[in-house]
């Protein structure tokens, strides 16, 4: 055990709502008085003077630096002398920096808060309060007494990396709980991530048809789908089209030859016309040559009549006529001359014209046998065409076979479809493979990590060294005292349990005080029990007890 120190006197001014106040306590001093009478604020005093808490909120139950200060006044001293000659004087000051002098006569100690605390370790323990804690927190302070080495290269080793954001001065189970605590809400938002992005590929798995995979898919080439189709239905419609044709080769052979004759009666027909007009023509031309017939022998006659008239005019008057009569002579011979010589060329022509009509009635004939028979030698020819169309129907018949289209228009339309999904399959393989799959193995590997960290303090507990008796570390990590759980202690099995690390912890340090709050909540033999203990251990003891009295401070046991 290190040298003991313990504390002579001190003194306090114008701290919290203290306005002085001075005291030489014993090895066993009890301090009581009511609430608000300033019991704590000597406890509280005593701690800022060697720790210099005095700006840690959270540890003064969010006080500020001025409120650590009696009202109205600008600066607080804490004064403490130890036995053995060393002091402490911290002034609190509201308006300028604090002010902190450590001293010995005849030895030179640093004024440091580093120093300060290496007297008892860092903090002063105060089983009351420990009391007052749920069973996890006395566990977790009963843990943190554990002696266990580790380095940072140990945290690296363990995890690959040394984790951001810890707390490294801490005991080694916090900062691994701390860890444990990184990686878990790192984990939750992976995770979370993870849940984000299945929702997407599911959303995109639902658009497909069940057990699709679009790599079956993706190489087929739907237009060879789609080209067989029309293959097979082009040789099914030439395969149609051969047996329309030899169906209906009678019927249109038939049909030729009807075409032929209607063919054959229009020309007929024609031919006809063309005999009646010429028939008619030398019909005409007869009546024309009769009429110019007759005017050539009524001619003659004339001429008779008219020398005869001619002559009884000249007889009647021969002698008055003779001159006129020569004249009119000459006139009519030349008029009936004229007319005979125009009858004459009349019935030339008409002969003429005769002759040509004969000889084209001829002609009519010969070219009415000569259109027949090119009528004839057409309807041959179709008939021939019509024969051989029906050979190569025949032929395409024989040598093709007939394919059923729905199964190749099925497969191609299958292949359209199941294309068609492609772009939904992608996403989600992209979702699936470049983004969820990483994540998953973060998460995995974050997992692994948090797994690691809790399973580390059970390992690390079994090779640890406990500082007090009777306490242990069952396979669940969970600590026992006597192989009882904390949360299984009777009350008075917790006090005896504050007690020994009240002790274990001031035995650590240079400075052996124990402050005990609370203590009325003890029964009167309780009190008795440890006070008599406190008297025979090598501790300084501050037990505060609330009662109905003023504030008062009792040496029960002076150290002599």
């Amino acid at each position: 055990m290190n040298e003991a120190r313990k504390i002579k006197s001190y003194i306090f001014k114008n701290w919290l709502g203290i306005t002085e106040i001075q005291f030489e306590p014993g090895k066993v001093n009890l301090i009581s008085g009511h609430k608000g009478a300033g019991k704590t604020s000597i406890l509280e005093g005593i701690e800022q003077a060697l720790s210099g808490r005095v700006e840690d909120k959270e540890n003064r139950g969010g006080l500020s630096k001025t409120e650590l200060i009696r009202h109205g006044e600008k600066e607080a001293t804490l004064f403490i002398q130890l036995d053995d000659g060393l002091t402490v004087e911290r002034k609190i000051r509201a308006d300028s920096t604090d002010y902190l002098k450590v001293s010995k006569a005849g030895m030179a100690v640093p004024s440091t808060e580093t120093f300060l605390r290496s007297l008892f370790k860092g903090d002063i323990f105060k089983p009351g309060e420990f009391l007052k804690k749920k069973a996890d927190e006395q566990a977790s302070i009963i843990l943190n007494m554990l002696e266990i080495p580790w380095s940072m290269n140990d945290i690296c080793s363990w995890f690959g990396e040394i984790p951001d954001g810890i707390n490294y001065s801490m005991h080694i189970l916090q900062i691994l709980k701390q860890i444990e605590d990184k990686f878990y809400k790192e984990r939750t938002a992976v995770n979370h991530d993870i849940d984000v992005l299945k929702a997407q590929a599911r959303g995109y798995r639902d658009q497909l048809p069940p057990n699709y995979d679009g790599e079956e898919w993706r190489d087929k080439k739907v237009q060879e789908y789609y080209a067989k189709v029309s293959e097979a239905q082009e040789i099914n419609r030439k395969i149609q089209a051969a047996k329309s044709v030899i169906e209906t080769l009678e019927s249109k052979i038939s049909a030729l030859r009807s075409d032929a004759e209607i063919d054959k009666q229009i020309k007929r027909s024609a031919y006809d016309r063309m005999r009646g007009h010429c028939r008619e023509s030398i019909q005409n031309m007869s009546l024309r040559m009769e009429k110019a017939q007759q005017i050539v022998e009524d001619a003659e006659r004339r001429v008779i009549e008219a020398d005869h008239s001619l002559e009884n005019e000249l007889a009647a008057e021969i002698e008055k006529l003779k001159g006129k009569y020569a004249q009119l002579k000459s006139i009519k011979r030349e008029e009936i001359r004229s007319e005979t010589d125009n009858a004459k060329s009349e019935i030339t022509a008409c002969k003429s014209s005769i002759s040509a009509k004969e000889q084209e009635l001829i002609s009519i004939d010969a070219l009415e046998q000569q259109a027949l028979s090119g009528i004839d030698e057409k309807l041959a020819e179709q008939i021939k065409a019509a024969d051989a169309a029906a050979g190569n129907s025949k032929k395409i018949l024989e040598e093709t076979v007939p394919i059923d289209v729905a199964p190749l228009q099925q497969a191609a339309d299958e292949v359209a479809n199941m294309q068609s999904y492609l772009r939904d399959f992608d996403l989600m393989k992209d979702i699936l493979v470049t983004k969820l799959a990483p994540k998953q193995e973060h998460s995995a590997a974050l997992t692994a990590k948090i797994e690691k960290a809790r399973s580390l303090p059970l390992e690390l507990l079994k090779v640890s060294k406990c500082p007090i008796e009777g306490i242990t570390v069952d396979e669940q990590g969970l600590l026992r005292i006597n192989g009882t759980l904390i949360s299984g202690l009777s009350t008075g099995e917790k006090r005896d349990l504050a007690i020994r690390i009240a002790k274990k912890r001031a035995e650590s340090g240079e400075l052996k005080i124990i402050c005990f709050d609370g203590f009325q909540d003890l029964n009167p033999s309780e009190q008795a029990k440890i006070i008599e203990e406190a008297q025979n251990d090598g501790f300084q003891w501050f037990f505060l007890r609330t009662d109905d009295g003023d504030l008062k401070i009792e040496i029960i046991d002076a150290e002599g």
